[in-house]
């Protein structure tokens, strides 16, 4: 007796075999119908249509004929099946042929001409068909011996046993672990819907019904959002599955959510509607089981890997945020963003700019008895206080030296006047958090001095991968001077910036000041 195994695959190649031509004449006829329609040249509709109604024909006969279904114990029903269905194709493989050659015949007609390339490739795959309906007939029982026995080099054995064993049944460790999920059985059937139930919870799915479109939508906008998958018919009262799929794809919430139609339609518009709309899979009532639980363990598979890379994407661009805002905290934006760009060279020469320079008037020898938290305290809130102040007033703060403070507006911005302003206004703030903190800090007393200065500088990144942003130039250097020779608890600013701020301030002239390294310069003091 042949093993059944081994008639699967000859049936198997021979409808492979047999399809492939027939495929391409409907899709050729198709096409020509298409190219006459808008053309106008309906005088070639009748034959084109006889060609195309003759391959779908050759279709049906095709899944008829050569059906495993019809599989039985007689030896020959292999062979005789092979000549049922050659006996079948025939009269409308004759009207392909014939249809086909008289149009080419017709070298007058200028259209058939056109489409010369066309029926010549539907004429060729006719006679195709011719060729594999005889190898199916020609196939002998003793070559299905031959397959039993495992000699696989006969001649016309060469249909059958690349299929052969694509059909050896599956050992328990080829398959594929069933993934579990959280499904959504939508359909107004109830015997329907608690067959599905009852089916997927054994697999250890848990399942969630709803009889209609309505209550579907329902449960996806009030309760938990956690589904894996959506089980859905088309047909229902209220709201019907392409609606439903619809609703879904075009929102942002559910746009990751799997959905399988499930749907007694087999027609091929309603799979081409569900398909376009965004489905991600089609099956025809009656479904098998298994070929069922494959897709649906592919789509939950699908989702849960989706949902793992948002998470980890999530993750990472929280990493890259706390990344980008720790970089702003460090650097100026504009540096910031040319430093992402792949920039390594970063300098910027300013025309002007206004520095401004804070010391701690005898902040080390008051230290001296201290704890080190505590003095690392003290200094932590006092130049978070000032971090927040630069934040304030749009100044760039540079760096901290020792129990010093370094800061310059102007870097990014064309208003100068403005910015010295801003960097004034700042610096009497300094001041008065310090008076702040001196009646919270029993242990020391904090006063300021600070020295102002405009001029130009240069700015930009040193290193690669503990890098620093700095400023540089005489600037800085007179802003520095004019801080060491402050008075205590005042502003000490050059005549550049008065001469920049103007009247806005009051101003008390100091005597010429000997500037290290300078000379005598005039400078004030802000009241």
């Amino acid at each position: 007796m042949v093993n059944e195994r081994i008639k699967k695959a000859f049936l198997g190649k021979a409808r492979h075999n047999l399809k492939n031509p027939v495929n391409a004449i409907i899709g050729y006829s198709e096409m020509l119908l298409e190219d006459c329609e808008e053309s106008g040249n309906e005088n070639l509709l009748i034959d084109l249509n006889s060609l195309l109604l003759a391959g779908n024909e050759i279709l049906n006969h095709i899944e008829n004929q050569l059906s495993d279904n019809r599989i039985n114990k007689i030896e020959h029903s292999v062979v005789q099946m092979g000549k049922d269905a050659e006996i079948a194709i025939r009269t409308p493989l004759n009207t392909i042929i014939g249809v086909s050659e008289l149009l080419l015949e017709d070298e007058f007609d200028h259209i058939v001409s056109t489409f010369s390339s066309d029926m010549k490739n539907i004429n060729d795959s006719g006679q195709m068909l011719i060729q594999e309906l005889k190898s199916i007939i020609d196939f002998k029982i003793s070559d299905l011996e031959e397959i039993r026995n495992q000699n696989l080099n006969v001649g016309n054995l060469s249909m059958v046993k690349d299929v052969l064993d694509s059909i050896q049944p599956l050992e328990s460790a080829d398959y594929k672990k069933m993934v579990i999920g959280q499904i959504l059985v939508v359909d107004d059937n109830i015997n329907n819907t608690e067959l599905l139930k009852k089916r997927l919870e054994k697999q250890g799915h848990e399942i969630i019904i709803a009889n209609n479109g309505r209550e579907a939508l329902i449960h996806l906008m009030t309760k938990d959002k956690s589904l894996d998958l959506m089980l859905l018919d088309i047909v229902m009262p209220e709201m019907n599955g392409y609606e439903v799929l619809k609703f879904i794809r075009n929102d942002k919430r559910f746009h990751e959510l799997p959905v399988i139609m499930i749907s007694s339609m087999d027609d091929t518009d309603s799979i081409y509607r569900c398909i376009e709309i965004g489905a991600d899979d089609y099956i025809q009532k009656p479904f098998n089981q298994a070929v069922l639980n494959a897709r649906i363990s592919s789509c939950i598979e699908r989702k849960q890997l989706r949902d793992k890379e948002i998470t980890l994407i999530s993750k990472l661009n929280i990493e890259r945020e706390k990344s980008e805002n720790l970089l702003l905290n460090m650097l100026p934006n504009s540096v910031a963003s040319r430093l992402k760009a792949g920039e390594t060279d970063i300098a910027t020469k300013h025309d002007e700019v206004t520095v401004v320079f804070a010391d701690i008037v005898e902040f080390t020898p008051q230290t001296q008895e201290m704890n080190p938290s505590m003095v690392v305290h003290i200094l932590n809130n006092i130049f978070t206080s000032f971090d927040k102040l630069a934040q304030q007033f749009n100044v760039e703060k540079i760096k901290t030296i020792g129990d010093s403070y370094f800061a310059v507006g102007g870097l990014n911005s064309n208003n100068q006047k403005q910015s010295a302003i801003n960097v004034i206004e700042m610096a009497k703030e300094m001041l008065n958090v310090l008076v702040i903190l001196n009646k919270e800090t029993k242990e020391m007393k904090l006063v300021l001095r600070i020295g102002v200065h405009t001029g130009p500088a240069v700015s930009g990144v040193l290193g690669r991968n503990k890098f620093a942003y700095d400023v540089w130039g005489a600037t800085i250097n007179m802003a520095n001077r004019l801080e060491t020779t402050c008075v205590n608890g005042k502003i000490h600013i050059s005549k550049k910036t008065k001469e920049l701020l103007g009247s806005r301030y009051s101003y008390i002239k100091c005597k010429d000041t000997e500037i290290k390294g300078i000379g005598l310069k005039t400078t004030y003091i802000i009241k």
